[in-house]
C-alpha cells in the first residue's frame, strides 16, 4: 500500500510540473503574436518611418515574456555578430582597420543626420519624456540582459570607434546603440 501511495504522489507531482511548464510555455512553441511580429520585424530595413512607429507600438503592446521571447534570439545573433566583428577588426592591418572604422563612422553620422531631420533635433521621443528613475531602470534592464563578455566586446568596439572619431575631430559616442548605425550600413 505504501509503494502505491508514493507512486500516485510521484505521478501527481509530474502532472503538476508539466501543467506549470505548459502554462509558462516552457514546452510550447512560440507565441503566435510573437511569431507574427518577428516575421514583420525581419523586414525592418525596408520600413518607412510610419512602419517603424507602428512596429514600436506593436512591440510595446506585448507583455514582458512576449518581448523577451521576441528579442532573445536576436540578442544571441547580435552577440555573435559583435564578437565576429571585433575579431575581424583586430585581424586587419592598421590602414584597413581605419578604412573600416571610417565606413562605420560615416554611416553612423548619416543615420544621425537622418534621425535629427526626421524629429527636428532633440532626443528620441521615447527617451525625452523619461524620468531619471525610468532611464536608470532601462539601463539596469540592459545590464541584466547582457553578459560581462558582451559588455567587454562592446567596450572594445566603442574604444576603437571613439579613438578613430577623435582622430577625425568628431565627438565621441557614449552609447553602444550608436554603433548600430555603422553596422547596419556596412552590408
Amino acid at each position: 500500500m505504501r509503494k502505491q501511495t508514493v507512486a500516485v504522489i510521484a505521478v501527481a507531482v509530474v502532472v503538476l510540473l508539466l501543467g506549470i511548464a505548459w502554462a509558462f510555455r516552457w514546452m510550447g512553441g512560440e507565441d503566435a503574436e510573437v511569431a507574427e511580429v518577428r516575421a514583420q520585424f525581419e523586414n525592418r530595413e525596408q520600413f518607412s518611418d510610419a512602419d517603424r512607429q507602428a512596429m514600436r507600438e506593436r512591440i510595446g503592446g506585448l507583455d514582458e515574456s512576449q518581448r523577451r521571447q521576441l528579442f532573445e534570439p536576436m540578442r544571441a545573433r547580435f552577440e555573435t555578430t559583435m564578437r565576429t566583428t571585433l575579431t575581424r577588426l583586430r585581424s586587419l592591418n592598421e590602414a584597413a582597420r581605419r578604412d573600416e572604422l571610417d565606413t562605420w563612422i560615416d554611416a553612423m553620422e548619416n543615420r544621425s543626420r537622418q534621425r535629427q531631420a526626421n524629429r527636428g533635433g532633440g532626443p528620441p521621443e521615447r527617451f525625452a519624456n523619461m524620468t531619471q528613475a525610468e532611464r536608470d531602470a532601462l539601463r539596469k534592464g540592459m545590464l541584466d540582459r547582457t553578459t560581462p563578455e558582451m559588455r567587454a566586446t562592446m567596450d572594445q568596439l566603442m574604444t576603437m570607434v571613439n579613438d578613430r572619431r577623435s582622430e577625425r575631430g568628431l565627438d565621441r559616442i557614449s552609447s553602444p546603440r550608436a554603433l548600430m548605425g555603422g553596422l547596419r550600413r556596412r552590408g
